[in-house]
């Protein structure tokens, strides 16, 4: 009796330990995709993806994605679904781009139009998690789960009892025209086909996305459609506005699965992708492998802190984490930027860019959290510098300063790529504007073939800026900058005097009597000066003159010195933000609060990233004007409206700025292997180093008394010495170590103040 009664005692107080743990969260837990899903604030999406992946499978709703008012589909305030689309981008600006292979179950009578067909649904069933969504279908009583593979899509619909159930598939929507499409009933389980759209922002050139799709039941019957005429007694159609309807019976509580396999080459090798990577009909498998991958990749960065923060900052990562697409493993096949297919050699191929955006934050943070792929992406770059740019084949926005990336990496020790074959088309892009040419419209890019571009950087090169636009002479000299710091490395010492030389064409654009950035003609003459608080494109790109005042970000001693000085930088620089003239909702002036550290002013790079990334604070700009109102709140949030009004996300640009300034370090000039400091937001950051690459196996960022009131740092210790920079260097950090600060309430203006920041 007394050994049963000490049994259900031990059993009794195992029960209550365990019910008074708290179950430690990881940060897969704390990602949420609806973040910055709500109408125009990020313009992101809650559907299944994998890190990196091609398929994005997620939900579009009605009637933002029909209209083009949600970029990447989807719209939280929406209350209708128009179906599940296969790929898209993450929160860029335009209509966006993708929205393709569109799928819907449906119980009853057949549509062809999304007005008619959306379907609304239970907003309390949505599960978003990453790699895996749900909703239920109200109008319809369907249960719809989405989970992927990275080429693939897997849709789990779960059925009411019924004869007049149907799985409709959509070609003719998209996010942009679509231009041409094929479909193909193969058989009573598979269909096949591809859809070309154009890339965002109404460009002429097209991409191609190829399908395989396969049942896990067979359809009794099908309807294939175009222009919204069927053709019943028809088994393939081409067009613009086609799809197919497939017609089923089922019963109470019964799962239809389909699976889709994608691909840029052609339909045979979607169907190649779709079998490998989803071999069988195993929805749960697929699902936790998808949540493996993403533990894998979030666990790179541990941090210890707020649950609010804790939420902000992985589901940044996971955004961040979102693009570019790997399109081939070495050994598979991907269409280049030739239009010709390759077969990818030692190193994965990635596509799928937005470079004027993410050059500045992404690819840094992947030099820190995933190097070995960072240079796959660089290898991925040279070989668009190979075949020419003439043709995307897949979603991709702007390339501009694909050399910044590749001397990113460069400098900070990632080399296993040809740095020559790098360098001669870094070369071509800075010294012959050669990524301006494949930015500009296609009446221009034919004028520059015609030899306008040997014409234009003749002239560039010969005036010392670019007339008419101060922003792109205030880029190119950035661009000449990241090119002379490759030719030195590599002993091209004449190349290197040659850049360094086009690296300071910044100043002939500064008029030192107005203290601005302003406009030139081709004779020399300043051109009229706009409000400088106002966002006037007439001369420089969707943002001020103040804003754009910031970008000398490989320079900054010499745009302190046309200002004035230290002490005049730093006042003008406190003005611009007292003022509320920074922009967080657009990328020019991102690393403006870090300035204040390399000006002798560390504590005010503290209180205003603070300011950004936890207080509420006033913005005045969106994307191209003032906001109708002044804006005043926190800028990051964890609701669905988590971004300011007409802030994109921009394929993880802002998302990684986040990631970086919470951590307590941020890139103000890549290619310069070294990151300015601040106070984290975290007690402790601990990032996982890639020992095959890097020789230290952790970097450890601890903030003691951290607090909502101690936001300064008062001292640093770096592995145990005494740490008086304001700085540090990429090596410091992946030789691994600990930086422990000491906070306080007050600004400790003695600290940071070293020489050698």
């Amino acid at each position: 009796m007394w050994k049963s009664l000490a049994f259900y005692i031990i059993i009794a107080v195992l029960v209550l330990t365990f019910i008074g743990c708290e179950i430690k969260k990881q940060p897969y837990d704390f990602v949420n995709p609806f973040i910055g899903t709500s109408g125009d604030h990020g313009q992101l999406f809650p559907g299944a993806v994998l890190p990196f992946g091609m398929a994005k499978l997620s939900p579009d709703t009605y009637p933002s994605g029909l209209k083009g008012k949600a970029h990447s589909g989807y719209n939280y305030l929406d209350g209708r679904i128009m179906g599940f689309s296969h790929v898209r981008l993450g929160g860029e600006g335009c209509e966006g781009a993708g929205g393709n292979i569109l799928v819907l179950p449906m119980i009853g009578d057949s549509e062809f139009m999304p007005e008619k067909y959306a379907s609304t649904y239970d907003k309390q069933s949505e599960l978003a998690q990453p790699g895996y969504y749900r909703v239920a279908l109200v109008g319809n009583n369907i249960e719809c789960e989405l989970t992927v593979t990275e080429h693939a899509g897997l849709h789990r619909y779960t059925f009411p009892k019924s004869q007049e159930a149907h799985i409709l598939i959509d070609l003719g929507r998209a996010f942009t025209e679509v231009r041409d499409g094929q479909l193909s009933v193969k058989a009573p389980d598979q269909v096949e086909g591809y859809v070309t759209a154009g890339h965002l922002c109404h460009s002429p050139l097209n991409y191609t996305i190829y399908f395989s799709a396969q049942f896990s039941k067979p359809f009794n019957s099908f309807s294939v459609w175009q222009d919204s005429v069927l053709s019943p007694s028809a088994k393939e159609m081409k067009g613009r506005q086609i799809g197919v309807i497939l017609d089923y019976a089922t019963h109470d509580r019964e799962a239809v699965l389909l699976k889709v396999g994608l691909s840029i080459v052609d339909v045979e090798h979607a169907r190649k992708v779709r079998d490998a990577e989803i071999p069988d009909w195993d929805f749960n498998a697929i699902r936790t492998r998808a949540k493996g991958k993403w533990e894998e990749v979030l666990r790179r960065i541990m941090v210890s802190g707020a649950e609010e923060y804790k939420q902000l900052f992985y589901t940044a990562l996971y955004h961040a984490y979102q693009m570019p697409v790997k399109l081939a493993k070495p050994g598979e096949s991907y269409r280049g930027t030739d239009g010709q297919v390759h077969q990818a050699q030692e190193r994965s191929y990635y596509s799928s860019f937005s470079i004027w955006d993410t050059f500045r934050t992404k690819y840094p943070l992947l030099t820190l959290t995933e190097p070995a792929r960072l240079q796959d992406i660089v290898c991925s770059l040279i070989k668009v510098y190979e075949q020419g740019a003439t043709d995307w084949p897949f979603l991709t926005v702007r390339r501009e300063h694909m050399l910044s990336i590749i001397a990113d990496a460069y400098t900070k020790g990632l080399r296993d790529f040809d740095a020559e074959k790098a360098y001669e088309g870094m070369y071509r892009d800075a010294f012959e504007l050669k990524a301006e040419m494949e930015s500009d419209a296609a009446v221009t890019k034919a004028s520059h073939r015609n030899g306008g571009s040997q014409a234009m950087h003749l002239k560039y090169d010969s005036l010392g800026y670019y007339p008419m636009r101060p922003d792109r002479t205030l880029e190119n000299s950035y661009d000449n900058w990241c090119v002379a710091q490759m030719a030195t490395m590599l002993g091209k010492e004449d190349d290197y005097q040659k850049f360094m030389r086009r690296a300071g064409f910044y100043r002939n654009v500064w008029d030192g009597s107005i203290g601005f950035f302003r406009a030139r003609a081709d004779d020399g003459t300043w051109l009229p000066f706009p409000n400088p608080r106002v966002i006037d494109e007439t001369y420089v790109y969707e943002a001020t003159m103040w804003q754009w005042r910031w970008f000398v970000m490989h320079e900054v001693p010499g745009l302190i010195e046309l200002v004035g000085g230290a002490e005049k930088f730093i006042s003008q620089l406190e003005q611009f933000f007292a003022e509320d003239l920074y922009n967080h909702a657009n990328e020019q002036d991102l690393h403006a609060s870090f300035l204040f550290n390399m000006a002798g002013a560390p504590w005010l790079t503290q209180e205003w990233v603070h300011k950004i990334l936890a207080e509420p604070m006033a913005q005045l700009y969106g994307g191209h004007q003032f906001y109708k109102e002044p804006y005043h709140g926190r800028i990051y949030k964890t609701t669905p409206d988590g971004y300011l009004p007409e802030m994109d996300d921009d394929c993880g640009t802002m998302s990684a700025w986040f990631v970086l300034a919470a951590m307590g370090m941020y890139p103000v000039c890549p290619g310069e292997p070294s990151y300015q400091l601040t106070a984290p937001l975290f007690d402790k950051v601990e990032l996982q180093l890639d020992e095959n690459l890097y020789p230290g196996k952790r970097f450890v960022i601890e903030a003691k008394n951290l607090s909502e009131k101690n936001i300064y740092i008062q001292s640093a210790m770096l592995n145990g010495a005494p740490y008086a920079k304001a700085g540090i260097t990429h090596a410091d950090i992946v030789r691994g170590g600990k930086l422990v600060f000491q906070m306080g309430p007050e600004p400790n203006k003695r600290w940071g103040m070293s020489d050698k920041n």
